[in-house]
């Protein structure tokens, strides 16, 4: 069992920290993600990897002392954030604004809601061991979160999509972190399908 002190305001702390990246995005456009998602894996991975701390990178390592996996300290601290750069890195190369928008959206909102309903809630296993109430809970929280952003029939897609690939990936023969799977398969599936999504009125970014 999960530690819920560490875990819920961890997915808390993604959900707010991914959908910020909606910033950039609205100001700069995609390049504007791109950029930040650099600045974390060519700034923040080495600090982590190389253990590096002063009074630079005390925020960092104040705030993985209160939110990483203890696993993930043996590892390689801040491990699924550096995924998750890494994913939005290359959406934002590959993709347009408006599949950019709903990976945002989708990595922040499906994965976070779906691992706090799901150790909450979560009673009964899927085979990959993800639970059935934490499931279909990302899946209702994204929908609604994209609903400003395309129809409803759409929404309800991209959330289930995002619910199969968030499954897959927990099975010990992925060796890629599912912050990283979400954006790259789940943009590169609606770029194929030219699944349509409408950005804000007020998107008018720079340069």
């Amino acid at each position: 069992m999960r530690n819920l002190r560490v875990e819920i305001p961890r997915k808390l702390f993604h959900i707010a920290a991914t959908l910020l990246l909606l910033i950039p995005l609205f100001i700069f456009g995609k390049w504007g993600v791109a950029g930040v998602s650099a600045v974390m894996l060519v700034v923040l991975f080495p600090v982590a990897y190389l253990g590096l701390k002063n009074r630079w990178t005390a925020p960092f390592w104040y705030a993985i002392q209160k939110l990483e996996r203890e696993e993930n300290l043996k590892v390689l601290p801040g491990k699924q954030a550096f995924a998750l750069a890494g994913g939005m890195f290359l959406a934002s190369i590959f993709f347009s604004e408006e599949v950019l928008l709903v990976c945002i959206i989708t990595t922040a909102v499906y994965d976070g809601f779906a691992t706090i309903l799901g150790l909450l809630l979560g009673r009964h296993r899927l085979p990959t061991g993800k639970s059935i109430e934490g499931t279909l809970g990302g899946i209702l929280f994204n929908t609604v979160f994209l609903l400003p952003f395309m129809e409803l029939k759409w929404a309800v897609f991209v959330s289930a999509m995002a619910g199969v690939i968030e499954n897959l990936s927990s099975w010990k023969r992925w060796y890629l972190d599912d912050n990283f799977l979400l954006p790259v398969i789940l943009g590169f599936i609606l770029t194929l399908l030219d699944v349509p999504a409408q950005l804000p009125e007020f998107f008018k970014p720079f340069g």
